[in-house]
């Protein structure tokens, strides 16, 4: 894939110099040109637009979205730094279609976003979109739970710089420069920003050293506009996704079992090299011509590489499932043995798109087709094993296997102004997806050998319709429908018997109402949220007793969002609140007995979905007492959720709602601008969990249920960060 990086720039390369140089035209047109229907956008999408005190001290972008409606983030480490993620509505971010300047950000196997391989890119960011529920996306995967949109603007018009720098909690320090050429010959301007991150975390033994960098070039004329980008990610990351133990929250809640083993006198040690390494480059290019008529012509190629692994110790293991035979150590043959183990990942990702906007007084038709590919090699290999006769070959593959998935799809958008106040809005989408699995697989029991070999093909056609009624500058209202289907992931289709998995859909219905003036500001929106064969854990196992997703026939999601701001002088408050009910129907859970020779079944008629709490609140008030300082107090309010489907109360998260305060003043030195910046989270450092899981849960003959490893996520108490920012 070398030699197509390098043809790459070199493509780049010669578009720019071909580029004429005139004034700058408007930069949101090449990054999603009408992403939404005209109707929706100022509705069911959040616009951010952040100013950089805005953005929190080395917090990544899940925690710079959770105060907006239904969304709940959560982080592994408890620090909202490092590997986090976020659900809207309850949705897992595998169903929410994530894209940075108009360009697939999700994983195309695991379809979800890992933040951590990106740092600080909520730095980086100028403009965000969040739509909830089912968005309209353009590429990538279905958004099921709803659509992100990150939009890292154009290089600014004037030359300029800044440094931010912080230090906090668990020593956490991340400092980061931006700097941007202005216009250069009245043409061209480059901008890049390089962050640096190091955070011990709180968990124990869960820190982590992260770097990122970002380059921007930009060329404009009176009619057409280039832009390319080049990110790049790098994380060395601690591994603390096992949780805490059930029963170490109350004596040590910052108790992190990963890398545990124990040693020759039977004294618990930890792997110091139980981490996760993985770094990650984008390249994309944009291209923007307007005709001379009603159309504006977008053109997009993008390439991704990822390459990494994260590394384990693993204590008393099967030999067997590694594909080594017996050891002979010490006169003893050893079917089981302590080793440390890689899994990693190689792949590469690339497409190209095509779209025309065409605008009048009544219509405005967005047409777009587009293609990509991606290649993902997964590599397992083994580092060293404790009882080894010799045989046993370090560094060598212990699995090998590839996924390619092919997509292609073509959409159509069009909005119709029946009136000044009424028009209707319309979404058709179809996708063509081609994945196949092969090679010698990780799991040596589901597949013969331990071998995969399975295409599958997917053709979907979504479609979204509704109608937008605005008849002043203060009222807007809408109602809208759309359908959309969703193939499943790689672990769906692997950890699963062949063909026992089927696509999801959705059917989501829509209203929203919203009332905006100078001084106030309230909103309501309504949903109902139909799926058909979502796939949900069912406590069922496959051969090696993984747990496997399977498809649940009925399931539904319908609740009211409500928002409200009031705007003062010197006082602005802001606050929403999500209600929901969240429900699997005619749902069957499997529980192994004892011996794990049967399955016993348990019916329910109707059961709450896992990781759905169904009230999610968010509130903060702003207060400028004097010009250069500003305060904010900010609560988070998460309702009680399952974190499975049997709706046990041995299975919950309590509700939890922490405070936070925000403190930030503005002084000039020598006519340079800046600011310091005090951050308070948790002031009353509630003890909560953010999310949790489990497995292994046996029924024996007497009826009699263990609950047997249950995992959480402990967030941190009380903790701080203070940032200094410097603009020149």
């Amino acid at each position: 894939m070398k030699k197509g990086f390098f043809l790459f720039i070199f493509v780049v390369v010669s578009c720019l110099l071909r580029a004429q140089t005139h004034s700058q035209i408007v930069l949101d047109s090449v990054v999603v040109a009408s992403s939404y229907p005209e109707g929706k956008q100022d509705l069911s999408v959040e616009v951010r637009r952040w100013a950089e005190k805005d953005r929190l001290a080395g917090k990544e972008m899940p925690y710079l979205l959770e105060m907006t409606p239904g969304v709940v983030s959560y982080s592994d480490n408890g620090t909202g730094v490092g590997s986090t993620s976020f659900r809207i509505r309850g949705t897992d971010p595998g169903r929410t279609n994530i894209s940075i300047d108009g360009i697939p950000l999700n994983d195309a196997e695991s379809q979800s976003v890992f933040w951590v391989n990106i740092p600080n890119l909520g730095m980086m960011t100028k403009r965000l979109a969040i739509q909830r529920g089912a968005g309209s996306t353009a590429f990538g995967t279905a958004a099921f739970g709803g659509a992100v949109d990150i939009n890292t603007g154009y290089p600014s018009d004037r030359a300029e710089g800044y440094f931010t720098g912080s230090c906090g909690s668990f020593n956490t320090q991340n400092v980061g420069l931006n700097l941007s050429t202005g216009k250069l010959f009245n043409a061209v301007a480059f901008d890049g920003q390089y962050y640096r991150q190091a955070s011990e975390g709180y968990l124990d033994r869960s820190g982590s050293r992260r770097q990122s960098a970002r380059i921007g070039a930009g060329w404009a004329g009176k009619t057409s506009l280039l832009k390319v980008t080049l990110l790049y990610g790098e994380e060395h990351s601690r591994l603390s996704f096992d949780g805490v133990p059930y029963d170490s929250l109350e004596t040590n809640r910052r108790y992190n079992m990963s890398g545990r083993y124990a040693d020759a006198n039977g004294n618990t040690q930890f792997y110091e090299n139980e981490m996760d390494n993985y770094q990650q480059t984008h390249a994309h290019l944009h291209y923007l011509q307007k005709t001379g008529g009603r159309w504006t012509l977008n053109t997009a190629l993008y390439y991704t590489k990822g390459l990494g692994y994260y590394e384990q110790y693993k204590q008393d293991r099967k030999l067997s499932d590694y594909g080594i035979l017996p050891q002979g150590a010490g006169g003893t043959t050893h079917a089981k043995s302590d080793l440390i183990r890689r899994k990693g990942l190689d792949n590469d990702f690339y497409g190209l798109s095509l779209s025309g906007l065409y605008t009048s007084n009544r219509w405005q038709i967005n047409l777009s087709a587009g293609a990509n590919r991606y290649v993902g090699d997964h590599i397992g290999k083994i580092m060293w094993v404790k009882y080894n006769a010799g045989d046993v070959e370090y560094n060598r593959n212990w699995y090998d296997n590839t996924g390619t998935k092919n997509e292609a799809n073509l959409f159509a958008k069009a909005t119709y102004h029946i009136t000044r106040s009424l028009s209707v809005f319309g979404d058709l989408q179809y996708r063509h997806v081609n994945f196949k699995l092969y090679g010698q697989d990780d799991d040596y029991f589901e597949y013969p050998e331990g071998f995969l070999d399975t295409t599958y093909v997917w053709n979907f056609v979504n479609p979204q319709i509704g109608v937008a009624f605005q008849p002043g500058k203060a009222h807007q209202a809408y109602l809208s429908f759309a359908l959309l289907n969703r193939e499943p992931n790689r672990s769906d289709l692997k950890n699963t018997e062949r063909n026992r998995v089927t696509a999801e859909t959705l059917y989501d219905a829509e209203a929203g109402y919203r009332f905006n003036n100078d001084f106030f500001t309230a909103g309501v929106n309504l949903y109902y949220m139909y799926y058909g064969n979502q796939l949900v854990a069912t406590g069922r196992v496959n051969d090696s007793y993984r747990p496997v997703m399977e498809n649940a026939p009925k399931s539904y999601r319908m609740g009211v969002e409500l928002s409200a701001a009031v705007h003062f002088e010197r006082v602005k408050i802001e606050g929403n609140l999500s209600l929901s009910r969240n429900k699997l129907l005619d749902y069957t859970n499997y529980v192994y007995v004892s011996d794990y020779s049967a399955q016993v079944e348990e019916f329910s008629s109707s059961v709450d979905i896992a990781y759905s709490p169904s009230a999610v609140g968010a509130f903060i008030v702003y207060v400028e007492p004097v010009k250069q300082l500003q305060l904010a107090i900010a609560a988070k309010y998460v309702g009680r959720q399952y974190y499975d489907n049997t709706g046990s109360a041995d299975r919950m998260l309590e509700a939890y709602l922490p405070f936070n305060f925000n403190a930030s003043y503005d002084f000039p030195v020598n006519h340079v601008d800046c600011f310091l910046q005090l951050v308070v989270n948790n002031i009353f450092n509630i003890k909560y969990s953010s999310s949790a899981f489990v497995y292994d849960r046996t029924v024996h003959a007497a009826g009699v249920t263990d609950y047997q490893d249950r995992r959480y996520f402990p967030q941190a108490g009380t903790n701080f960060a203070l940032k200094l920012g410097v603009r020149f």
